[in-house]
């Protein structure tokens, strides 16, 4: 996560390539985060409208990244949706970054409140944007300041309006791998202890063995920190109160979303990452 008054760099690169993946041709790949590219500096946004720069910052991303954040989007874009077509009373965007959902599903909302929690700069910034380009936003849809590092985060939640008596949907995407395990583990408790049983939590997570090691983003304020035997997960989740009921590893996130239109598939992901919805029991 980024510090109080640092706008998040990963966000921006997320965001990039969020909007990279809306120049993808074939249907199943393409990708349907049409706003990333709002929150692109003027000079990113003209490159990515010329094919052959597209190509030659696809061949600078990482190994994987670009292709996982296309399966990523994609499975939280369809959590999102499934639970706001279920009208549950309320979704949970923790570190929300330059996340577009609340926007792009704004016509699905119906008696959901959304709750996006970030660091002030990253959702200054982001509000800003928004405001800049006359997008309308929700009324349901709340910003909460908070940094999970640092803040008494779940009490600005209350005061926006969240309850814990009501069924709730938590998407905490692309954010375990900068916080230390201590406050992965925090949080954990502190959703048990604040939640509803039967509510949902998804979160992506980086697989770490004696053999496997954690990426190096190169990036001192947001450096990888948590990683999580994948084999041990299950348990991981049940000592803190959560019961996993979907797990995606990298073979499953390709089959299921980078699979082209000629039965072909169109990369691969990084075989470290991982996808888990758990419920709170």
């Amino acid at each position: 996560m980024d510090s109080k008054n640092n706008i998040s760099q990963t966000a921006m690169l997320i965001a990039s390539l969020r909007a990279l993946a809306c120049y993808e041709e074939d249907p199943l790949i393409h990708g349907d985060d049409y706003m990333a590219e709002l929150f692109l500096p003027d000079e990113k946004r003209k490159s990515l409208k010329i094919n052959e720069i597209r190509s030659v910052i696809k061949k600078a991303v990482p190994e994987g990244l670009y292709e996982y954040v296309i399966a990523r989007t994609k499975y939280f874009d369809e959590l999102f949706s499934q639970y706001l077509n279920l009208e549950i009373p309320q979704i949970v965007l923790l570190g929300a970054g330059y996340d577009s959902r609340a926007c792009r599903f704004a016509n699905q909302i119906k008696n959901s409140k959304i709750y996006e929690l970030d660091t002030w700069a990253t959702q200054n910034m982001k509000r800003q944007i928004l405001s800049d380009n006359t997008i309308e936003i929700h009324p349901n849809v709340r910003y909460v300041t908070a940094d999970f590092e640092q803040d008494e985060w779940f009490q600005k939640l209350y005061d926006a309006g969240y309850h814990c008596s009501l069924q709730t949907l938590y998407i905490w995407e692309g954010v375990t791998f900068y916080l230390t395990p201590e406050t992965v583990n925090f949080m954990l408790s502190l959703l048990k202890q604040h939640s509803l049983s039967g509510s949902i939590l998804s979160f992506d997570y980086q697989h770490k063995d004696n053999n496997t090691a954690l990426i190096d983003t190169g990036l001192n304020a947001e450096a990888i920190k948590f990683g999580l035997n994948a084999g041990e997960c299950d348990t991981y989740l049940h000592n803190f109160g959560y019961s996993a009921i979907e797990k995606l590893d990298s073979e499953m996130m390709c089959n299921r979303y980078l699979t082209m239109s000629n039965g072909k598939r169109f990369g691969e992901v990084k075989s470290i990452m991982n996808l888990v919805t758990a419920q709170i029991k």
